[in-house]
């Protein structure tokens, strides 16, 4: 722990502070109006709102700060500073806390419409959201699709500049789903059931209840057309518990909720999360935080849509979000709980490893002899948790001899990490020496220095033994370790076991209905396109085949199995 004593000296203009570690790891970047006063407040038995944050006071045994002469340059060096070193003690949002939005895209001869996954600032884009996950979205995708790509009843694939822009600036407008495209949805089912076409009146009342269903749940009579997020915090001594409320033209449409440990003090802590959040999420035309966090230090983009003003509509809006994050604790506090034991279990494996092992990746192959099929597993995990957005599988190319294995592994390594090397700072690989060699070559070719550790099975096919890359056994007395290993090393298998399932199966199929006499690649499409995937149709009754094909290949198809 360093000595406050060495704080006296440091200027009291705006600026970015590091605190660092024994090995000089930036752990913690904090940014300030005043470094001198910031930095001191850690020092201050009232400041300290969590034993997280003395932690990472113990664990501080130096610092270093950038002096700057506007607040502004302090806010962009901190933000490029938390890019660059991604310190462990900084707000990291959960990979899980993702949302659908609805886009449009406009390009020189098109306009795409979607659900997308992520928000990604475009120009060129306009995005509705984040919406509820596990909702169908297709029918207002299609709805949308016919009010803004429709000519004469028959959708435009390739648009004019000009019925581009046209079309972009229309869906500015719906994408508002105002008073009048409501109005518009409800004279439409209305029409349907008058004509009783009722499968269309359906779907024009599912559109409308996807839209609008939150609307009736809310007491909260908004008169403004902005979107809206609106934040409720709730904080005990060592965790903060936040919720977002998201208005939409009015209508509340979703809730996205967070808890987390303090690791530094509350101020800083609310704004660099509220920075980490809009960096990855649309940011609405009003942030509304509570009074008490005017003077958080955030940088000018962001400022400029925060909203206190404490008028009854918005504070009952903040007494709901408050009522949101107190709601349930007992169980976000379980799976905080949770949380932490997952950090002490990598924090004891990093110990045992002599290698931090926040990030790593673990390597799996799956194929059989005598067949084409071979796929390989690269799951990546950031603090214990598996990242299903950034672990891949690849397609491997086969290889003959009694050293085909090895090379899959280093192909597998080599794909990759030729793009992903920065995510991980250790390696782990389903196997012994051989396959660790097998990673080190690609290592090598990659021009990459990465410690690499081998999961080596029993007779059981479970986690027995940790090697490193001198084939000598790591020691794990540690019940907790022991578990996690074994459970990545089940996971990666599983997966790839499974694809290579899928795949083999899915040959198998593919070149058995080639073989049927009568059935060619015409008639293979013809059956992908009604039943969609091969395990379909194999799995079809020869009464639903006979829709398709003659009895004679139906019979046929159902001799195959």
């Amino acid at each position: 722990m360093i000595d406050k004593e060495l704080i006296k000296n440091i200027s009291t203009k705006p600026g970015v502070y590091f605190w660092k570690d024994k090995d000089d790891n930036i752990i913690y970047v904090g940014k300030a109006k005043n470094l001198k006063a910031r930095m001191k407040q850690y020092f201050d038995p009232n400041m300290k709102n969590s034993y997280k944050t003395q932690k990472m006071l113990e664990e501080t045994s130096s610092f270093e700060t950038f002096v700057f002469e506007t607040e502004t340059e302090a806010l962009i060096f901190e933000r490029s500073c938390i890019a660059k070193y991604k310190p462990k003690c900084n707000v990291v949002l959960p990979t899980q806390a993702t949302f659908p939005y609805i886009c449009v895209e406009k390009n020189k001869n098109n306009l795409q419409i979607s659900l997308k996954n992520k928000y990604k600032k475009n120009p060129n884009a306009i995005y509705y959201g984040p919406l509820v996950k596990g909702k169908e979205y297709k029918e207002l995708i299609k709805y949308l699709i016919h009010l803004l790509k429709s000519k004469d009843g028959l959708i435009i694939n390739k648009m004019s500049e000009e019925e581009v822009n046209n079309a972009f600036l229309k869906a500015k407008k719906i994408l508002k789903f105002d008073t009048d495209f409501k109005n518009q949805l409800q004279n439409k089912i209305h029409f349907w059931v008058e004509n009783m076409e009722y499968l269309l009146a359906k779907q024009y009342k599912q559109i409308y209840e996807l839209i609008y269903n939150k609307q009736n749940q809310q007491n909260l009579v908004l008169k403004t057309s902005k979107d809206l997020d609106v934040f409720g915090f709730y904080v005990t001594k060592d965790k903060i518990f936040i919720s977002i409320l998201h208005y939409r033209a009015a209508n509340l449409i979703n809730k996205s909720d967070f808890w987390f440990n303090l690791n530094s003090l509350l101020e800083d802590f609310i704004s660099h999360f509220i920075e980490e959040y809009y960096a990855k999420n649309f940011i609405p035309e009003h942030i509304i935080l509570p009074s008490e966090y005017q003077n958080l230090f955030i940088n000018e983009e962001l400022k400029k849509h925060l909203v206190f003003k404490n008028n009854k509509i918005y504070q009952n809006m903040l007494d709901i979000a408050y009522e949101n994050a107190k709601n349930d604790l007992e169980n976000k506090i379980a799976k905080l709980e949770k949380d932490n034991q997952l950090e002490q279990t990598i924090e004891k494996l990093s110990k045992i490893l002599e290698h931090d092992a926040n990030k790593f990746v673990i390597f799996d192959n799956s194929f059989m002899a005598n067949t084409n099929e071979i796929v390989g597993a690269a799951f990546l995990y950031e603090n214990g948790k598996l990242l299903k957005n950034h672990s891949r599988s690849f397609i491997l190319k086969k290889e003959k001899g009694n050293e085909a294995d090895l090379y899959y592994m280093y192909q597998n390594a080599y794909k990759f990490l030729k793009n992903n090397s920065d995510l991980v700072n250790i390696i782990f690989v389903d196997g012994g020496i051989y396959q660790i060699k097998s990673i080190e070559r690609a290592l090598f070719e990659l021009e990459i220095n990465k410690p690499v550790f081998g999961l080596i099975k029993n007779n059981k096919h479970s986690f027995a033994t940790l090697i490193n890359d001198q084939n000598q056994q790591i020691e794990i007395n540690d019940f907790d370790v022991f578990n996690f290993l074994t459970k990545i090393q089940f996971q990666v298998d599983k997966y790839a076991k499974n694809w290579f399932n899928k795949r083999h199966f899915k040959s198998i199929v593919n070149n058995s209905l080639e073989n049927i006499e009568g059935i060619g690649k015409k008639t293979i499409n013809k059956l992908l396109e009604h039943f969609l995937t091969y395990e379909n149709i194999y799995l079809a009754s020869q009464d639903e085949l006979e829709k398709i094909v003659s009895k004679k290949i139906a019979k046929k198809i159902k001799q195959l199995t």
